[in-house]
């Protein structure tokens, strides 16, 4: 089986795939790795992001933040 036979069968594959089971959505996916995984949603019924997640995003907006003022402020 050559490469190009191979894709093309693996394409129809995941076609099939996803025809068949509409729940599995790549934005569904998306939300169930960001969701605090103790209490996914709070009272109200809204959405809860993970802690650590959120807490790895502002330490890395920091720090690009931090990089792109010393780039651009040269003494």
């Amino acid at each position: 089986m050559n490469a190009s036979t191979q894709l093309d069968e693996m394409h129809d594959r995941l076609i099939d795939f996803h025809l068949r089971n509409r729940k599995e959505r790549i934005g569904d996916v998306l939300l169930v790795w960001v969701e605090d995984p103790l209490k996914p949603r709070d009272a109200l019924g809204r959405f809860r992001v993970n802690p650590i997640l959120l807490l790895l995003a502002v330490v890395f907006a920091l720090f690009f933040g931090t990089f792109l003022f010393f780039s651009v402020v040269q003494s």
